[in-house]
């Protein structure tokens, strides 16, 4: 499993921040408390009696009230998005916008449990763009980000939307899981979108290219774990790279006797 981040300490002008702001909202609230009270009087006059006085203390504190609960709103939507920023940040990948590595083990491992209850066929399927290196040095690293961020949008496109799991691996290597599907499944998913890429264009500032992958797929079983699943994946990776790229690998399939 991988080890969740641990909350830092703020800085040391974080309390200070925090007292300024909260003698801010006491200034402003006691301002406007004089300032509602003046107003009050002054069109209706000082209170008479006992009711006139509640009266007045309660339009008063709803006068106040009102931009106070505001600006704590507004400060709590600008906490959220922060908040929502920052969780974005740490779980997916900054140039394809797809899960990082950290991210999709942990859903992986998540999906790992629920196969101790649900019993579904679950694949993890490793592809790397072949002789994307090749891409670089021709058109420059600018354009082979275009690239991948295509790859990547091709890709989750492609995919059955929040039933598979997409992520950047690292580089030019992305990883799919693939859940309740059998291998003859996977292995259609992984053919579709290998036709899929290495039929697609990518143009961009007038250069036009195109990239082909590789496959390797294989069966997450709760009794190996995800680590053994994905070493597998990585080892039909390099069959189909040996094989001559722009292929699917996966192990045999076991056939049922007629």
């Amino acid at each position: 499993m991988t080890q969740g981040y641990r909350l830092l300490e703020a800085d040391n002008g974080a309390v200070s921040r925090a007292l300024v702001f909260f003698g801010f909202v006491i200034a402003a609230a006691l301002s406007l408390s004089v300032l509602f009270a003046v107003l009050v009087i002054n069109f209706f006059g000082a209170p008479a009696g006992d009711d006139d006085f509640m009266m007045m203390t309660i339009v008063i504190a709803a006068c106040v009230a009102s931009p106070m609960a505001g600006l704590a709103a507004q400060n709590q939507y600008r906490v959220d998005r922060y908040q929502t920023t920052l969780e974005a940040m740490a779980s997916t990948d900054p140039l394809t916008g797809l899960l990082n590595r950290r991210s999709f083990k942990t859903l992986a491992e998540e999906e790992l449990a629920r196969m101790e209850r649900t019993k579904n066929s679950v694949y993890v399927a490793l592809f790397d763009l072949d002789h994307f290196k090749r891409v670089n040095d021709t058109h420059g690293h600018a354009f082979g980000d275009r690239v991948l961020i295509a790859i990547a949008n091709l890709s989750h496109a492609a995919l059955r939307g929040p039933f598979d799991r997409l992520g950047r691996w690292g580089g030019e290597e992305f990883i799919i899981l693939l859940s309740n599907v059998t291998q003859e499944q996977a292995e259609g998913v992984c053919e579709r979108l290998r036709k899929r890429i290495a039929g697609s264009d990518h143009t961009f500032n007038g250069k036009t290219t195109r990239v082909s992958a590789s496959f390797g797929l294989a069966k997450l079983r709760p009794e190996d774990g995800l680590q053994a699943c994905i070493e597998k994946a990585d080892g039909f990776l390099y069959e189909a790279k040996n094989g001559g790229r722009n292929c699917v690998r996966s192990e045999p399939r076991i056939r049922s006797a007629a």
